[in-house]
């Protein structure tokens, strides 16, 4: 991706320029980027890099302590752009994922298997916020981004952990009481988070499409800012929409079975040629 900076001419990198410092005003941001044109940039390079639309970036890509991370549908979305075949299969007890690479078609790997026992071990089952709330979607989203670094690193330019796999949190800290005098000053609370509690249970009982897509839009917004609480939910969304798909799927009419003639119904026509033949000649005569 180094290599990106020195192709671009003198004016491609001056748009950028103005790009970032017009969009650094906007406040409706993630907060890395708010008031940033640096950031901005760093994020452009990133969008170029893995060819996806700049907007993208901002909202799927956040940089935790200089290391870029992305969400676990942005790392599956690379994975199968670049041309590999990406399956998954699990429940809120498991998720297993495989990846079959395009210039390998003919080796299919073990499926990269996530579970109550190693997230057990990872110190993530039943912990407070999306494990406890959205086991399956957490699991989901562990197996899909170790088989992507384990099958298919080549697609992902590096960003190949999630800002939850690295314990990395958007939202700002509480800045420090200024004063030292106890009790002077309480701290600021922390920002609470702009998504409905009960946008999961729409999500599960939603029967339109395109309702869905507007959900999944609204969660970018917040992504980077509430990246362990928005990774749940789209995963749930996609899940969705999967269900749908097999729904409509099923409720496809059938079609009707021909059945094939018997030996009954060929003779029976046959002796209907012959009569229409007998009446036909009788009416020439």
């Amino acid at each position: 991706m180094s290599n990106e900076i020195a192709h671009r001419t003198p004016d491609q990198l001056a748009e950028q320029m103005e790009w970032s410092k017009a969009m650094a005003h906007g406040d409706m941001l993630p907060r890395q980027y708010r008031g940033n044109p640096a950031n901005l940039m760093f994020a452009c390079e990133y969008a170029d890099a893995l060819g996806i639309p700049r907007i993208n970036a901002l909202t799927s890509i956040h940089v935790i302590d200089g290391k870029p991370t992305a969400s676990a549908d942005l790392i599956a979305s690379l994975v199968r752009k670049a041309g590999h075949k990406l399956r998954v299969e699990g429940d809120d007890t498991y998720a297993e994922v495989t990846i079959i690479r395009a210039d390998d078609p003919d080796y299919v790997p073990s499926p990269v298997r996530w579970d109550e026992a190693k997230a057990r071990k990872a110190g993530k089952w039943g912990s407070k916020g999306p494990w406890s709330n959205y086991p399956g979607a957490m699991l989901r989203s562990r197996a899909i981004t170790e088989a992507a670094r384990m099958w298919a690193s080549d697609a992902l330019y590096g960003v190949i952990y999630t800002a939850e796999e690295i314990g990395g949190d958007e939202r700002p800290a509480p800045r420090p009481v200024e004063s030292e005098v106890v009790g002077a000053h309480a701290a600021p609370a922390a920002p609470e988070c702009p998504i409905p509690p009960d946008f999961a249970s729409k999500i599960d009982s939603a029967t339109n499409v395109e309702w869905l897509d507007w959900a999944r839009g609204r969660l970018a917004q917040h992504e980077a800012d509430w990246p362990d609480e928005t990774a749940a939910l789209l995963a749930r969304v996609s899940e969705r929409e999967q269900e749908l798909a097999a729904e409509r799927v099923d409720a496809a009419p059938a079609e009707e079975a021909v059945s094939e003639p018997t030996v009954d119904d060929a003779q029976a026509t046959l002796a209907d040629v012959l009569d229409a033949e007998v009446v036909a000649e009788a009416v020439q005569s």
